[in-house]
């Protein structure tokens, strides 16, 4: 069916407007870069129209990590897939029609960018592997924000960082040291579906702001669990050599910016 509201047209899969959320393929297999999928719905806004799949393995932004690109394909469209989103349980993929046009209902091959998505998955998992080295040298430090954007990757923590300098880089040195064993010891990465309680008794930290409208899930390198809803590598050693570019303070947070070499 189709409707139209304040110039926008929807066209929407029979039963009218409740939709179930997206299964989250990427949650489960981490590593796939094409799948299968139908779609529910088109929506058609002046500049821009938005896709939403019955299932999806293209990662919507969050968590520190940037959103997946790449081609969503029926027999007869193609749709370039520019910006990924989650809302309200639902993956919304926007972008433009190449050549086409869906229909509800259609079966359709999704391709994701590999070099981007490796690249992320490079950057998220490096960020763990500072959390890491952290928990190996027995700082108390409290895990805070991740960003994992290729233009500048860093990790916040509360905490307090040595006064003289000449400890602080010392201090910087033995992260970069730790970090390069974990990424050079080639540890498989593992997931693992958790409930909020079991999650408790897994990892160090648990943060108070865990999505309630997705999987609850960690990753384990070994036996170091985090909670994390991302895309990582598959083995630590794809990471490559990591450096520790900065370790200061900001606004009142230790900051760790770190650089894949």
């Amino acid at each position: 069916s189709t409707a139209t509201r304040f110039g926008i047209t929807w066209h929407q899969r029979p039963g009218g407007d409740v939709m179930e959320p997206t299964k989250l393929i990427y949650m489960e297999d981490m590593q796939a870069l094409s799948g299968m999928a139908h779609v529910l719905e088109i929506i058609s806004e002046v500049d821009k129209i938005c896709v939403v799949l019955d299932q999806t393995i293209f990662y919507p932004q969050g968590g520190g990590q940037p959103y997946d690109l790449g081609i969503i394909k029926s027999e007869n469209a193609t749709f370039q897939v520019v910006e990924v989103r989650f809302i309200d349980g639902i993956v919304k993929h926007f972008g433009t029609f190449l050549e086409g046009e869906f229909t509800v209902g259609d079966q359709v091959n999704l391709q994701v960018d590999g070099d981007r998505r490796k690249l992320h998955a490079r950057l998220h998992s490096g960020g763990h592997i500072v959390d890491m080295a952290v928990t190996s040298l027995d700082l108390d430090w409290i895990p805070g924000k991740g960003y994992h954007f290729p233009d500048g990757p860093y990790v916040e923590y509360e905490g307090n960082l040595p006064e003289d300098l000449e400890q602080r880089e010392q201090l910087r040195k033995n992260l970069e040291q730790k970090m390069n064993e974990f990424v050079s010891s080639g540890i498989t990465t593992q997931i693992k579906f958790v409930t909020k309680d079991e999650m408790k008794d897994l990892v160090r930290h648990v943060p108070a702001n865990l999505p309630e409208n997705k999987p609850s899930r960690i990753v384990l390198y070994g036996d170091f669990a985090v909670p994390c809803g991302g895309t990582h590598v598959a083995n630590l050693s794809d990471i490559g050599v990591m450096s520790i570019k900065k370790l200061g303070i900001k606004n009142g947070n230790i900051k760790v910016s770190y650089i894949l070499n």
